[in-house]
């Protein structure tokens, strides 16, 4: 699945990343949401990244994630990746994931994510979490399906853009709303 993938923990420079908006309340990147994973996506080669390190709070037993934790990280990752495939807000449809080994806590890991193929009508995804030195703990597919342009914006709307995050939705917008919408 990941062959192509480096090894190691690549060097991102500020000028190759492409951010990407944040919830207020979602559990994986919500910034207001102190429970969540408080999470930040970017992308690079067209794989959408979320460092993370999972705290006390998100473990099952001491040091030692729980399962769906992990399951959340992956999910969230692999739905961005359909969403910007698609151009619309998507929501999973099917998640299947293989845990390799136990998810330690207070560690750097990388949730990376990609779509394998797109319709209209749905999104073939699959996601690795993996730590610094290339060591895979889970990896997962997943099918994604698109919601509407209206639902899309509704959600768009309620984003945090914090500045030169990817602006996934503005081809859904006429041209006085980009206008009135962007900070």
């Amino acid at each position: 699945m990941w062959d192509r993938m480096p090894k190691e923990e690549t060097q991102v420079t500020a000028n190759s990343k492409k951010t990407l908006p944040i919830s207020p309340s979602c559990f994986v990147c919500g910034a207001h949401n102190p429970a969540g994973l408080q999470g930040h996506f970017y992308v690079e080669d067209d794989t959408v990244r979320m460092p993370l390190t999972i705290r006390d709070h998100h473990c099952g037993y001491p040091d030692v994630a729980h399962g769906g934790i992990v399951a959340s990280a992956l999910d969230e990752c692999m739905a961005w990746a359909a969403t910007r495939a698609l151009g619309l807000m998507c929501v999973t449809g099917r998640l299947s994931i293989r845990y390799q080994r136990l998810v330690p806590a207070k560690v750097r890991l990388d949730v990376r994510a990609r779509v394998s193929k797109a319709t209209k009508r749905i999104a073939y995804t699959e996601a690795v979490l993996v730590d610094a030195k290339g060591e895979t703990y889970a990896k997962s597919e997943g099918t994604f399906m698109p919601l509407s342009a209206e639902q899309t914006l509704e959600i768009d709307n309620h984003l945090i853009y914090s500045g030169g995050e990817e602006r996934l939705f503005d081809h859904l917008r006429k041209p006085v709303d980009i206008i009135k919408n962007h900070p």
